[in-house]
């Protein structure tokens, strides 16, 4: 499968992607591994910037590089936010340019209100249009930010469009190389991709202040490589032709560092020397020596990586220059050799007792590609080359060369970025609950039409079902596509790009497939029961049968009535307070009702049956042993406030008639038993009730528009939470 990927990106790696890169690789020559570097600093001191860099590392970035640049060199420092200001003058480095440079540096701040990005390119690239081939000319940009002139976001795009289609294509016309550092993860990183692809430049990201020394060492060895001595074990070997040595050390503890000579003599910081210059700082230490004496060296300190010896010699390696970005299975061709005095060795004698190694690591990997370039029979023309080949996956590469002549030694080291021709990213998005994947799909190429390109998607849900999605370009060149997921499971997406390039050609990209789950694993929502809601625990009233029990009780005790403690505390409070609250007022109307249907009874049936005394006794004697008095036998009653006494009814006196009769004229007011009183004592029980502590009720929940345990059933989960979705969105 690997084996069929490759022929099928064979011919759109060497003709689509690094068209372009390769015809000005072979335009270059041992000679332009000579030429004198121009490097052009370009730095954003927009108030962002006391976030991103709060101790002001660009200043100590800055001040390396002015001290490492070399002589014969030109250089320049430009500033920039809303405006840009040429710090220190674009010119030939000497030591008078160095101490100006050094004492500028210190102004390097953090107060600008924009970051205008396009105008601080033309302005350092200012002779674009008319370039010197004397000069290695390379622009090295910091910033933390996005193209940023104007609070109108439709002119900064303006802005960003202006940079991509006229600022960048006339810097490639005229060769130089645009080296960027973002020191943000929200910085632009794809204009800072575009700018640095475009010119087979460096683009870099700091994901904190302390990594900024490095990368603007990697950059700076990028714009003005040097030549340099192995530094094994902490020693390193002068011979008779080197002029000069520096030795940038990086310390990993506070220990000084210390030099010491062939002939045992030491170097140090505090012990000044004629022929020795001494930089020290809290990180590293930058020590040159003039006609440093022949032999071994050796260096006491905790040595960390980046530190290296670099040199000025009559006897130089040369290295044809390498690109700095490559596409995965682009094959490039390593090739170096040896002069003396500007002339190339070419000496059988000589090149015969000298071993030439080339080493190409994978920094992530770790994986190594070692390759012995030196053979018994030395290079007739004293060319050294070999084929480098072992690009088959993305990310950053080191090609090194080591040369031991046993009385000399040369180093050199140069990085090299592999990609995709195409950057496929993925991100999961989580608005309002509702858990999204963006897709965005940018290319590496500058010969890539967005107008003439396509992209699609294929996506696979976890049913097995397909379905097919364009993705949309956008202002920055990048193609999108968002996608909702409504089933649980894996997600599989396969890309297609597919177009013709700015040379006419055709092609069709397949990049590798992506996948991803849903809900996530990170997902907070998955802790939800979702295909079994949870069963609500039953609301335990008192039975109504209490209540009956009490009916003849004109006294009414607040036990029946009240909730016992202990269940109401375990109800949830959530689940249909209203019909909670109708139930206890229906139970305690009906003890109301039956009260007063028994004092009526009770009523009527002395008027009525007023001579029965002893039915009467009877009936009186029969309530008395269900009353309160029965109750005391069996358990102690609560204290109480007192119930009011009935009165007795008046005894009806003797007549003829069993009965009264009402409709007799001759019966009086007097004679007719108050009803009257009988009523007020039924309202005065009803007041008597009414005046019961009732049971605390639940607190009230939130008022949640129909929300109910329901909507947690596997039916109407997706319903709910995209409910949810739709409110949150803006």
């Amino acid at each position: 499968m690997k084996y069929l990927r490759h022929l099928f990106f064979g011919y759109f790696i060497f003709v689509l992607a690094s068209a372009q890169a390769l015809a000005q690789q072979e335009q270059l020559s041992f000679a332009d591994s000579q030429k004198p570097a121009d490097v052009r600093v370009i730095i954003d001191v927009s108030g962002s910037m006391k976030q991103n860099d709060p101790s002001n590392l660009r200043q100590p970035a800055l001040e390396l590089l002015i001290k490492l640049l070399p002589e014969g060199s030109k250089a320049g420092v430009w500033t920039f936010g809303k405006y840009i200001n040429m710090l220190v003058p674009h010119r030939a480095v000497n030591d008078q340019w160095r101490a100006d440079a050094t004492e500028k540096a210190k102004q390097v701040n953090s107060v600008g209100l924009f970051t205008n990005i396009g105008d601080a390119i033309e302005k350092s690239a200012y002779d674009a249009d008319s370039p010197s081939d004397q000069y290695k000319t390379s622009l090295i940009l910091l910033t933390d930010g996005m193209v940023d002139i104007d609070k109108d976001p439709e002119k900064n795009q303006q802005e960003w469009r202006r940079i991509v289609d006229k600022v960048l294509p006339g810097i490639e016309r005229s060769g130089y190389t645009i080296h960027t550092i973002a020191l943000s993860d929200k910085a632009d990183t794809a204009l800072m991709d575009k700018l640095a692809l475009g010119t087979d430049g460096l683009s870099e990201v700091a994901h904190t202040a302390e990594d900024l020394l490095k990368i603007f060492l990697r950059a700076f060895d990028q714009a003005a490589p040097v030549e340099q001595l192995p530094l094994t074990e902490n020693k390193f070997l002068v011979d008779s032709s080197i002029e000069e040595f520096t030795a940038l050390i990086f310390r990993s503890s506070d220990e000084p560092t210390k030099l010491i000579s062939p002939d045992e003599s030491e170097y140090r910081f505090d012990k000044e020397k004629s022929d020795v210059n001494w930089y020290k700082t809290n990180k590293y230490d930058l020590i040159t020596i003039k006609q440093p004496l022949e032999g071994e060296w050796q260096v006491l300190a905790d040595i960390e990586p980046d530190s290296r010896v670099s040199i000025i010699s009559n006897l130089k390696l040369l290295v044809k220059p390498l690109p700095t970005n490559l596409f995965v299975d682009q094959v490039t061709e390593l090739s170096l050799l040896l002069q003396d005095d500007n002339n190339t060795i070419t000496d059988a004698n000589f090149l015969g007792v000298i071993d030439v190694d080339s080493t190409v690591s994978n920094n992530q990997s770790k994986q190594e590609w070692p390759t012995k370039l030196s053979q018994a029979q030395p290079p007739a023309n004293g060319i050294y080359a070999t084929e480098l080949n072992m690009f088959e996956s993305e990310g950053s590469y080191n090609v090194s060369v080591l040369v031991d002549g046993k009385s000399f030694q040369r180093k050199f080291s140069h990085p090299i970025t592999v990609r995709e021709p195409f950057a496929i990213n993925m991100e999961k998005m989580v608005v309002g609950g509702r858990e999204k994947q963006r897709i965005k799909v940018r290319a590496h190429s500058q010969l890539v039409v967005p107008e003439q390109t396509q992209v699609v998607a294929r996506i696979k849900d976890p049913k097995g079902r397909s379905a097919i999605k364009p993705l949309q370009v956008n202002a920055s060149d990048e193609w999108e596509l968002l996608l909702e997921p409504e089933l649980e499971g894996l997600y599989q997406i396969r890309i297609r790009v597919s177009g013709k390039d700015s040379n006419d050609v055709e092609f069709n990209v397949d990049p590798e497939p992506l996948s991803f789950s849903y809900p996530s694993s990170d997902n907070p929502f998955d802790a939800m029961p979702v295909s079994e809601p949870p069963k609500p625990k039953p609301i335990v009233l008192a039975e109504p049968e209490v209540l009956v029990e009490e009916e003849p009780e004109v006294e009414v005790e607040p036990e029946p009535v009240v909730e016992p403690e202990p269940e109401a505390e375990v109800e949830p409070a959530v689940e249909e307070p209203e019909a909670e609250e109708s139930n206890w007022l229906l139970y305690l109307g009906l003890g109301i009702g039956n009260v007063l249907i028994i004092v009526l009874a009770f009523v009527a049936y002395k008027m009525i049956l007023g001579k029965d005394d002893d039915g009467l006794a009877a009936l009186e004697e029969e309530l008395e042993d269900q009353g309160p008095d029965a109750k005391d036998k069996t358990k102690p009653e609560p204290e109480q406030s007192a119930a009011p006494e009935m009165e007795d009814i008046p005894e009806v006196s003797e007549s003829s008639d069993d009965s009264i009769d009402l409709s007799s004229d001759e019966i009086s007011d007097d004679d007719i038993p108050d009803l009257n009183e009988d009523q007020a004592v039924a309202d005065e029980a009803e007041e008597l009730l009414a005046g019961l502590q009732e049971p605390e009720e639940p607190e009230e929940p939130e008022e949640t528009d129909g929300f109910s345990l329901d909507d947690f059933s596997p039916d109407s989960l997706d319903d709910l939470i995209s409910d949810s979705d739709d409110e949150n969105k803006p």
